[in-house]
């Protein structure tokens, strides 16, 4: 088995992900298939590898286009929005028009007007509904596309008919007009907030590994890119580099950052024999790796591929949508052909004709089109005012029926960075532990510097770094220690005890500490903690009182993790967790959980949660693979998510409702089952048109909350 993916332009609806699918199934050596629409890719099983070109061609034949990356993606999507929005503009005016001239204007002038402008409003605004609706025939699929394609065309036939004096009849070139219109501007509005959702895999592409030092057998060090590494190559990373390659340390001490990997922000102490991963950043040190994968092997590219798979599965809302769109065309032109005939028998042609037309626009799917794009845009707009971003308002529905939401720690519950607890030394002391830090990138120097408030200066000493214990300094007669309390016993260091009392006495609010000795003598220590971000006592409280579970997921150790949950009460939490397992715990809950969460290492859960709500100032990864971005530093905005969700949910559910009782009513009505009551194809347009202005001006109430 393998698995092939792709990205697909030029899907228009969930109808189209539909189509690749069920098309695709049908190939000889296709094991399963997963397309999304909302992510312009495709996930397929194979059983071998002739299936891949059967797979694109098959999708080229149903009118969709291969892009070759990302890149090509996103520049596809802006220039089919462009696209998009011009034939919308263009569309709608024509359509104003045509309406103006056929209601008012009674003229050989104003019919062929209204024949001229209808053609290109139809044929050349509505051209793409023409286009997927006759490839999906040619592979027995029907969508929205046959209908919008079929109303239409019939509304201008049917006309065309009237105008020649085939028929007797009015002209409604207007109505097919107006079904192109309304269908345009529901797409616009979805595309455009599609648009916003930017590519999550986008910053993982970009992290640096793309060059690395290979050491050749007679020891000659050429640098080559990462994807031609290959098993047991050795390979020489030194400081501020990236590991390319899982693999084993044949050689060299170093301080690693796993953050990518693990979320947690102090740095790993590697020595020979230890295990790397990719994606880790070397702070000092020199290491000589032997590979024991290939850099496409890698947990690097393990994550990219968890976070791939988490867009493309669907829940099991998206997938009764889709199975209830199969058959709504389907029901819709049966029950039309039904109209027709019934009428050509029990009246004439004439009328068999109009009242087929009139159950075919009346059930053109505007206002239900419509129904969730407006909502989502004025929820979008409303979140906007809130400093909330969000980039995929499909799930914005989703969010109101949640029950348990799961924290990262660090960087979400927490600070993403070390600070200084408290200290007992004295003033001067120091401020000459911070200014010998000052060069240092470990996180304990940055939060001992920062905390100082001093400016940088030159140091005239000399350094001497002990990787994983501390840092030696010595300035003329005088020699510094900094380190944590074994390296002050290896050293020999005297009066421990106090500084020994000190931390002790602090240890539950800061369990991070390090030395500061001189000439022997131990001068005192500094002790860090990861504090509790503002107002996240206020949110966990807030969250209980809606009977909503918090649970918190970290890569972070179990005391500091436990030490979090402890102080926000919170009894369900996991720490030691890789960013697989962090993807098993949510999938156990499947769609009906929040993550959030700020680093790489919780891309792919962002993406397979339900929701994933991250931050501003997060890794750009998670940006990209979160739903919501908070803008502003305060985690009660999720709260504000909650509450939005749950009115957007109500407004959908009312356009819904309204969307569905109008056709319920009208379809009976438009196919003159109902005595006394005559609706022709005309007021059928009409009818269809002010469904969608109620269900455009109900979703603006959303705006207001």
């Amino acid at each position: 088995m393998q698995e092939f993916r792709i990205k697909i332009g030029k899907m228009t609806c969930v109808n189209c992900s539909n189509a690749i699918e069920k098309t695709c199934k049908k190939i000889d050596g296709v094991v399963d298939t997963s397309v999304s629409y909302i992510n312009s890719s495709g996930v397929f099983l194979l059983n071998n590898e002739e299936a891949k070109g059967k797979i694109l061609t098959k999708i080229k034949s149903l009118g969709f286009e291969i892009l070759e990356d990302e890149f090509s993606l996103e520049k596809h999507h802006k220039k089919e929005f462009k696209k998009l929005g011009i034939n919308m503009i263009l569309s709608i005016v024509l359509s104003i028009v045509i309406m103006y001239f056929e209601m008012f204007v009674d003229s050989i002038f104003s019919k062929n007007l209204q024949m001229i402008l209808s053609f290109f409003a139809i044929f050349y605004c509505g051209r793409d509904f023409f286009k997927h609706a006759i490839l999906g025939l040619k592979e027995l699929n029907l969508d929205m596309n046959t209908l919008i394609s079929l109303g239409s065309f019939i509304s201008f036939v049917y006309s065309l008919f009237v105008y020649f004096r085939l028929l007797q009849g009015e002209l409604y070139f207007g109505s097919g007009a107006m079904i192109v219109s309304f269908v345009l501007l529901g797409k616009f509005l979805e595309n455009n907030a599609k648009l916003k959702a930017k590519s999550y895999q986008k910053k993982l592409n970009s992290i640096d590994t793309k060059k690395t030092k290979i050491i050749k057998e007679n020891g000659e060090i050429q640098e080559l890119q990462s994807s031609l590494i290959k098993i047991n190559d050795k390979i020489l990373v030194n400081s501020g580099e990236t590991i390319a390659v899982d693999g084993t340390i044949l050689d060299g001490n170093a301080e690693l950052d796993m953050s990518f990997l693990t979320g947690e922000f102090l740095p790993i102490k590697v020595s020979k024999n230890d295990e790397v991963k990719a994606g880790a950043i070397v702070i000092n040190g020199n290491l000589t790796i032997k590979a024991d994968k290939k850099a496409m092997d890698s947990t690097l590219e393990q994550i990219k591929a968890l976070v791939f798979q988490a867009s493309n599965i669907k829940t099991p809302l998206t997938k009764l949508v889709d199975k209830i769109s199969k058959y709504f065309v389907l029901v819709i032109l049966l029950f039309s052909i039904f109209v027709f005939i019934f009428w050509l028998f029990n009246a004439n042609l004439n009328l068999a004709i109009l009242h087929a037309l009139a159950v075919l626009l009346i059930s053109c799917p505007c206002a239900l089109g419509l129904a969730t794009p407006i909502a989502l845009v004025s929820a979008q707009s409303n979140a906007a005012k809130n400093f909330i971003l969000i980039k995929n308002l499909a799930l914005l529905e989703n969010l109101s029926d949640i029950k348990t939401i799961i924290f990262d720690k660090t960087g979400t519950l927490t600070d993403n960075s070390l600070k200084l607890f408290k200290h007992n030394l004295t003033t001067e002391n120091f401020e000459k532990l911070a200014i010998i830090e000052s060069t240092n990138s470990h996180p304990i120097a940055r939060a001992i510097f920062k905390a100082s408030n001093l400016k940088q200066k030159q140091l005239q000493g000399k350094f001497e770094n002990y990787i994983g214990s501390g840092i030696k300094y010595k300035e003329e007669n005088d020699e510094y220690l900094i380190g944590n309390k074994k390296f002050m016993i290896e050293n020999k260091v005297l009066e421990l005890e106090k500084t020994d009392i000190f931390l002790k006495e602090i240890q539950k609010d800061a369990p991070i500490n390090t030395y500061f000795a001189k000439n022997k003598k131990c001068l005192g220590a500094i002790a860090f903690n990861n504090a509790l971000k503002k107002n996240v006592k206020e949110l966990i409280n807030n969250l209980k009182k809606q009977n909503i579970k918090a649970i918190i997921l970290s890569g972070d150790n179990e005391i500091s993790v436990e030490n979090v949950a402890k102080s926000l009460n919170i009894t369900n939490f996991k720490a030691n967790l890789s960013p697989k397992e962090k993807l098993e715990f949510i999938q156990k809950y499947k769609e009906n959980v929040v993550f959030v969460g700020d680093g790489i290492n919780d891309a792919a859960a962002l993406n397979l949660a339900c929701v994933g709500i991250s931050f501003k100032d997060a890794n750009d990864l998670a940006k990209n693979s979160g739903d919501f971005i908070l803008m502003k530093d305060n985690l009660n905005l999720i709260c504000h998510c909650f509450k939005l969700a749950k009115k957007t949910k109500r407004i959908i559910r009312l356009n819904l409702f309204w969307a569905f009782i109008y056709n319920l009513l009208c379809i009976p009505i438009a196919a003159g089952f109902v005595f006394y009551i005559n609706l022709s194809p005309h007021l059928a347009a009409l009818a269809m048109c002010f469904s969608s202005i109620c269900v455009v001006l109900n979703s603006l109430r959303l705006r207001g909350i």
